[in-house]
């Protein structure tokens, strides 16, 4: 049997994110959204319907942060201020520790992402 998603990421990012990426995860699953999830592109990735080029959301680990990416970030209201550019269409919500993970931000970003998404 395959090894989760979530699991198959943890072992391959640093021991010190594994507390955040986990708040991070459960944030994002708390959106409801019918998530098919992979360990893919060296992240933690979330889409739709297995459309894998055209994800949601994301989980990357750096040496400085846990990144929440949108693929389509850039067309987000971002109200909190929070999303940095990560391209012309992709936008990231980076967090240092698990204590700086807004749960109930994530999850309303991450339903925001998944409606606008839908309709693209």
């Amino acid at each position: 049997m395959p090894e989760p998603p979530l699991e198959a990421f943890l072992a391959s990012v640093r021991p010190g994110a594994h507390e955040t990426v986990r708040a991070l995860a459960a944030a994002v699953e708390a959106a409801g959204a019918p998530f098919d999830q992979r360990f893919t592109y060296k992240m933690l990735v979330y889409t739709l319907d297995a459309r894998w080029h055209r994800w949601v959301t994301a989980i990357s680990v750096s040496a400085e942060a846990v990144s929440l990416r949108f693929l389509f970030g850039q067309a987000l209201a971002d109200p909190a201020g929070v999303l940095r550019p990560g391209s012309t269409t992709a936008a990231f919500m980076d967090v240092t520790s698990t204590e700086q993970v807004d749960a109930e931000l994530v999850t309303a970003y991450v339903r925001e992402a998944v409606a606008k998404h839908e309709r693209n």
